[in-house]
């Protein structure tokens, strides 16, 4: 009899286990989803303000301070106004480059940089030399 009840004990053990350790891995997923969506979200809000200001205060070259600014760049998100082009860029991260096509609209002003040069979603080189201060395979939004 103490062998069946520790034999059932054992197999519920495993089958708990198991269980917690998949909603674990779930609830990890859902939350890198949601943050690489917050990422996107806030990479957009940034550019809006950059366009914002800029559209009042052309410049050609060079960087804006984010105080001039009405949103704050996510961590890890910075940008180059290059021939009146505004460059804005990060690492990619697992998740990021699928967050910011989705709320871009699928934008045709996605990229990640690949030789100095911005390649769109598909792999299709969009003529577009980045400046130097962008390292490859940085994900960028073109403006």
């Amino acid at each position: 009899m103490g062998y069946l009840l520790l034999a059932f004990f054992s197999v519920y053990l495993l089958f708990s286990t198991g269980v917690m350790q998949r909603d674990n891995a779930t609830a990890s997923l859902h939350h890198q989803a949601g943050s690489q969506l917050q990422q996107a979200l806030g990479t957009l809000r940034y550019m809006n303000a950059l366009v914002d200001y800029l559209y009042n205060h052309p410049m050609d070259n060079g960087t804006l301070s984010n105080s001039l600014l009405e949103a704050e760049p996510p961590p890890g998100v910075q940008h180059r106004i290059h021939n009146s082009r505004i460059y804005v860029y990060q690492p990619v991260q697992q998740g990021l480059i699928s967050a910011m096509a989705d709320k871009s609209r699928r934008s045709a002003l996605l990229g990640t940089v690949k030789s100095r040069r911005l390649v769109d979603l598909r792999g299709t080189d969009m003529q577009v030399v980045v400046p130097d201060v962008i390292p490859d395979g940085y994900l960028v939004f073109l403006h």
